[in-house]
């Protein structure tokens, strides 16, 4: 004989008339209440504890992960500015030696009608 047809099915009552057709969300409630009021003052602070736990952990975790991202990204940003700034320290240092050459400061002094004069040139002495 099959169960009669409710709003939900007592597990108990179900069983007994051998129907084991019984949705999840037909369970009452009440029926979850009354499991939960079996349980011990001590093992509702346990699990009670348990959630909160887990969850501040999970929540911790994530501070951590994006804190992590964040300092990941600022690295590579300075990393790309070291780059750039050495580039230009570079390219800075070989104007300075292709200025300062012999070569190119004589080439000034002719293109501006100076002329070296080598016997103007004096030589120290200990």
């Amino acid at each position: 004989m099959a169960a009669q047809p409710k709003e939900y099915f007592d597990i108990k009552t179900a069983a007994k008339k051998d129907s084991y057709r019984i949705d999840k969300s037909s369970l009452a409630p009440e029926v979850l209440a009354s499991k939960f009021k079996k349980f011990d003052t001590v093992e509702k602070v346990f699990y009670t504890v348990l959630i909160i736990a887990t969850l501040t952990i999970v929540i911790g975790l994530l501070y951590i992960k994006t804190k992590t991202q964040e300092v990941e990204g600022r690295t590579v940003s300075l990393t790309t500015q070291i780059n750039q700034l050495q580039t230009k320290n570079t390219e800075y240092n070989q104007q300075i030696t292709d200025l300062g050459s012999g070569q190119q400061i004589s080439d000034i002094a002719t293109k501006d009608g100076m002329s070296q004069n080598f016997s103007n040139v004096l030589k120290a002495t200990k």
